[in-house]
């Protein structure tokens, strides 16, 4: 049987560990990037075909069926990119709504969100089947959004689509 003591030592040691890793943790997700903030509300816009005022349209992916569409407020300039800028109809938007999985279907289903840069600000709005990426607000009101990983789940098929597309 060990010391009491030396128990004891090892137990503090570790709850120090588990603190310090703790803090770290929080330290790292406090960082200056935004987030999407999904829900229901943004799919309603994009599936009524409702193009939004005062608002820049970009894509990627091919343009008859986008992998991920979002609208930027004009009060934003979105930084350089391989965003595609698009002027964009109610009529086209209906079209890609007719082509891309929306919630009503089975395959890679898409969802809306609001964008929100680091201070919580909504900044835009997001849909896509892709649900990450990285924003961030630069100096003035110059957005940094990045192209999402279009290539997510290709390399797991567990986490393929249902008919493993």
């Amino acid at each position: 049987m060990k010391p009491v003591n030396e128990m004891f030592g090892r137990n503090k040691l570790l709850a120090v560990l588990v603190v310090g890793m703790g803090l770290l943790l929080s330290a790292c997700s406090t960082g200056s990037y935004g987030q999407l903030d999904f829900t229901l509300t943004v799919n309603d816009i994009f599936e009524s075909g409702q193009v939004l005022d005062n608002h820049h349209y970009y894509y990627i992916g091919p343009e008859a069926e986008p992998v991920a569409i979002m609208a930027i407020d004009n009060k934003y300039e979105l930084a350089p990119s391989l965003w595609k800028p698009i002027n964009l109809t109610p009529e086209k938007l209906r079209a890609w709504m007719d082509r891309i999985d929306n919630r009503y279907r089975f395959r890679n289903i898409y969802d809306g969100a609001y964008i929100l840069d680091q201070d919580g600000n909504r900044v835009g709005v997001w849909y896509s089947r892709l649900d990450w990426t990285t924003i961030r607000r630069a100096e003035g009101n110059q957005l940094i959004i990045y192209t999402p990983d279009t290539t997510k789940h290709l390399d797991n098929p567990d986490k393929a689509d249902f008919f493993g597309n």
